[in-house]
């Protein structure tokens, strides 16, 4: 009778480890370079509609990778950053926008 004394397994180079330097068994994280299109609207807060259409128009920088929509993490925040100020006038534009629309859906669902 032969006695079979397992070796004990080695972690894998790319899994996490827990608070005591355990290994957790479960891949590392892999840090992405690109967004989603649903990633991209949420980022700035727009609908997925809209983000869609930034996207296709070249407005927001994006590629096109194996049919899908893919935004570098990079280039989003470059062209953010390289977006020009809001000022006052964009501002009161914007608020009188938000008014206007207030008062056509008052007047919808009043009349």
């Amino acid at each position: 009778m032969s006695t079979v004394i397992p070796f004990p397994q080695r972690p894998a180079t790319n899994t996490t480890t827990g608070t005591e330097g355990i290994p957790t068994g479960r891949p590392a994280p892999v840090a992405r370079a690109v967004y989603t299109v649903a990633e991209t609207a949420e980022i700035l807060s727009l609908s997925l509609g809209s983000t869609y259409a930034l996207v296709r128009s070249g407005e927001i920088p994006a590629k096109k990778v194996g049919g899908r929509w893919l935004v570098p993490k990079g280039r989003l925040h470059q062209w953010l950053d390289e977006l020009p100020e809001a000022t006052t006038e964009d501002v009161a534009a914007e608020l009188d926008r938000i008014e206007r629309t207030a008062q056509r859906q008052h007047r919808r669902n009043g009349a």
